[in-house]
């Protein structure tokens, strides 16, 4: 498989046109002084109850946040920062159960990037956060994921983005996470103390990622993402959704990811996924069904939000499984600064403990007034793992607080 550096994308950008940038700010201390801060105070309280196992009952109190800044362009160049932190307050897990998800402690610097844009192609390089299907960085627990990359975009085909990208390492929420279901590959050789994650290499020598994204159809968008994670995995995703006019705007969606590994071994494998909506009275409903090749599982990507399938739900990871079949059902309703979301989802998986059916009722609220700036999320998660021995069943609510500024 094909291997790149950042180099590349250095040299592409210079053949973008370095030299005609328009001015933004009169001088690099205008840049500075002209820039933007803002942040965000965050406290989490996650609960987990088993029925069957209460000695794996868990559940963690931690408080933290961001602070983030940008420069304004100077001669078309800027530059980013964000510094993450999280600090528990209260924990209770004597399986050591959020060991790789949320009990960390300390801070990172998870974005620290330089920019450069020039008419419609941008360039930019260092620690950033990912927003692709096959490379996305989960905000779910108190420190988001970020990656260390080197990225073109390029927007001068009409109704067309297209970007290029290297990506070398990948930033988790703990020290202690080592390895995730059905993803690709990254190396922590740190000592794993409890920290906050560290940037860790991908596989043997990065990913070179290649998305687009299309709407010249109307009513039509469409997307694919080409991720080469270098002797390990070639994954390819597609999906395209119609909305169709009238009153309750429904639409229809596809979606495809295959999976092409480099290891003989390993079973090449593909997903493939279909969505209808509509939007009654305000009411948002949905049903989606994905189903996995019964060769082999499906690579997701990389970054724990890296779960594009249609029947994503609190736990998705299952859904990629070889021969795995998951369907869901949804609604959504928004009132004002109320939002609602109930999501029920059923897979049928051929590995006895991945059987899951889980239902959850989601709400979000945003205060105004005197605590303009604050927002609350309410997750409550029911699961029914698993058949015969395997069999088990967990409720897990998760709260999350926010203060905005």
């Amino acid at each position: 498989m094909m291997k790149c550096n950042k180099n590349v994308l250095v040299i592409a950008m210079a053949m973008a046109g370095i030299s005609g940038s328009a001015l933004a700010s009169d001088t690099l201390a205008d840049a500075f002084s002209d820039g933007q801060f803002k942040g965000q105070v965050k406290s989490y309280y996650f609960d987990e109850s088993y029925d069957s196992n209460e000695a794996a009952d868990n559940n963690i109190w931690a408080n933290g946040g961001f602070v983030n800044y940008n420069t304004a362009e100077f001669y078309g160049f800027s530059f980013g920062t964000t510094l993450q932190t999280s600090h528990v307050t209260s924990i209770d897990d004597p399986a050591d159960k959020m060991k790789t998800s949320m009990n960390a402690q300390g801070a990172v610097m998870s974005e620290s990037y330089i920019g450069y844009k020039y008419n419609n192609t941008s360039f930019k390089g260092g620690r950033q956060y990912m927003a692709l299907p096959l490379i996305k960085s989960s905000g779910s627990r108190l420190i988001k994921e970020s990656f260390e990359a080197y990225s073109i975009t390029n927007t001068d085909l009409p109704n067309t983005l297209v970007s290029l990208a290297n990506v070398t390492k990948y930033q988790t929420r703990t020290d202690k996470a080592t390895k995730y279901t059905n993803a690709a590959t990254f190396f922590n050789d740190d000592v794993q103390r409890g920290d906050v994650g560290g940037f860790y290499d991908i596989g043997t020598d990065g990913a070179v990622s290649l998305y687009i994204k299309n709407n010249s159809v109307e009513n039509l968008n469409l997307q694919a993402h080409y991720v080469d994670f270098i002797d390990e995995v070639a994954d390819l995703y597609v999906d395209a959704t119609y909305t169709f006019g009238g009153e309750f705007h429904p639409f229809v969606a596809a979606q495809y990811y295959g999976s092409n590994y480099d290891d003989a071994a390993t079973e090449d494998s593909s997903l493939m996924g279909y969505k209808v909506g509509a939007s009654f009275s305000g009411y948002n409903v949905h049903a989606s069904y994905t189903t996995v090749d019964q060769d082999g599982s499906v690579n997701r990507g990389i970054g724990e939000a890296a779960t594009a399938s249609f029947t994503s739900s609190t736990l998705t990871s299952g859904n990629y499984n070889a021969d795995a079949d998951t369907w869901q059902v949804g609604v959504a309703k928004s009132f004002a600064d109320l939002k609602l979301k109930l999501v029920h989802t059923e897979t049928d998986n051929p590995i006895s403990k991945n059987q899951l059916t889980q239902t959850y009722l989601d709400v979000g609220y945003t205060l105004s007034g005197a605590f303009k700036g604050c927002s609350t999320s309410i997750r409550y998660t029911v699961y029914d793992y698993g058949t015969d021995a395997d069999a088990k069943d967990k409720g897990e609510l998760r709260a999350r607080f926010f203060y905005s500024f």
